[in-house]
């Protein structure tokens, strides 16, 4: 059953005849009785009955009448909520962010938008990039903050903040001290780790192995803990330069020698572009540039036409 031959269905039971409906229509007779017949042959009943001075609705024809209305004004609506959620951010937005951003960037972010928005239902992740990518692919989120990920046929990404990689150890540990620190000696400081295999701490590996020697990894666990269980003095955390200077931990920290990432603002290629999405990403690029600009995010460079 298609749209169109709904509405020709309609404007013939408005009219009572078939002549005038194809005259307002500008179809020619015919092929407003093909539209018909197929509606008939396709439902299995007879819609029209023809009398001398045009047609009157069957009683299956006078239901259909009441039920394409009611169909084609759900359509209409949607058709208007489709235009409106292009153009006016509402409904439902899903986002996931780095762990390492969550104080320093996402907060004051979700708190802007919330604020800006109020109507809009969000829900914000906080993890990994690799367990967040795999959000996006199976659409639980419409946008993520992503590290850099190889060419992806689903995913569209954008570079958005180039990231010193830091190393965070307790009060006394002597980090505040280094001006850098170097692949062989991060080897000597036991680390914590995120469970899951991440880019960053793949590529530390890789250049401590180069020094001959491997990371001590002492705990592996949640994002949400790392920090939580260095700034207790069980060990050492590799994180990203936004959360240097977080308020919730009094720790040390010093920047990994040639160590950093790429953060890139990702979607799936196959899902629209909404108003609440670019919203988010505005109030979120503001959020990055105060952050940026106060000088309390150390290694940061914003790439430009990113944000």
């Amino acid at each position: 059953m298609n749209i169109p031959s709904l509405r020709y269905f309609l404007a013939i039971a408005e009219r009572g005849s078939i002549t005038q409906a194809a005259a307002e229509l500008h179809i020619t007779q015919p092929a407003l009785s093909r539209h018909v017949a197929h509606l008939e042959h396709e439902l299995g009943v007879t819609l029209l009955m023809r009398h001398g001075r045009g047609v009157r609705l069957t009683e299956p024809g006078r239901l259909l009448e009441v039920r394409a209305k009611a169909i084609l004004a759900d359509l209409d609506t949607l058709s208007d909520e489709l235009q409106a959620r292009q153009t006016e951010p509402q409904g439902e937005l899903s986002v996931g962010l780095p762990y390492s951003w969550s104080e320093t960037i996402t907060a004051p972010a979700v708190k802007e938008f919330s604020d800006s928005y109020p109507s809009i239902q969000l829900t914000v992740i906080a993890d990994s990039s690799e367990t967040l990518e795999s959000m996006l692919k199976s659409q639980y989120i419409d946008l993520a903050v992503l590290s850099t990920i190889e060419d992806d046929a689903e995913v569209e990404s954008r570079p958005v903040v180039h990231d010193r990689l830091y190393l965070f150890g307790p009060k006394g540990s002597g980090l505040a001290e280094l001006g850098v620190i170097t692949y062989a000696e991060l080897a000597e400081r036991p680390a914590i780790r995120q469970h899951n295999a991440t880019v960053a701490a793949r590529r530390t590996d890789q250049r401590i192995a180069r020094s001959g020697r491997s990371q001590n990894v002492l705990i592996k666990t949640s994002s949400s803990l790392m920090l939580e269980l260095a700034d207790l003095g069980l060990g050492y955390v590799a994180m990203a330069g936004c959360a240097v200077g977080s308020r919730r931990y009094d720790m040390e920290t010093v920047p990994i020698a040639d160590h950093s990432i790429t953060w890139t603002m990702s979607r799936l290629r196959s899902r629209p572009v909404t108003a609440a999405m670019s919203a988010f990403e505005s109030v979120l690029a503001k959020a990055v540039r105060r952050r940026a600009a106060t000088g309390e995010w150390p290694g940061v460079t914003l790439v430009e036409g990113g944000f």
